[in-house]
């Protein structure tokens, strides 16, 4: 059995051997290709595009770079935690009671009188007496 198998793939083999593509297949390969390669040199992935532009700012490999380097990092992680901490949910607590009008008003009624009376008190003070 394993003969007949294995004949029968020579055979298969042996015909495939002589079959090729036309031309056309290979053009239409060959612009396909130039195609694609165009597609993404028109548009990288944005993390190619990242590394590239750290890649070449780093390139020049001074200590000033990667002092810069490390307080951009170091700015980006602040402004992090600031801006997305979460924040605890604190209520503040409000005086709800209700006004008393009242209270207020027999205030000023009662402090109106007070002046009267001392208003009235100096009146009599600066009319002399007569005996």
């Amino acid at each position: 059995m394993n003969d007949d198998n294995f004949q029968s793939l020579r055979n298969l083999i042996s015909l495939k051997r002589h079959e090729q593509p036309d031309d056309a297949y290979f053009d239409e390969l060959l612009d396909e290709f130039h195609r694609r390669q165009q597609q993404d040199q028109l548009k990288p992935a944005m993390h190619k595009e990242i590394f590239d532009c750290v890649a070449t700012w780093f390139s020049g490999t001074s200590r000033w770079n990667y002092v810069m380097g490390a307080g951009a990092a170091y700015a980006i992680v602040f402004f992090a935690v600031i801006f997305f901490w979460p924040k605890p949910d604190v209520t503040p607590i409000l005086n709800t009671s209700p006004i008393q009008h009242e209270e207020v008003a027999d205030r000023s009624v009662t402090e109106e009188k007070a002046l009267d009376d001392k208003e009235d008190k100096e009146d009599k003070d600066d009319k002399p007496e007569h005996y």
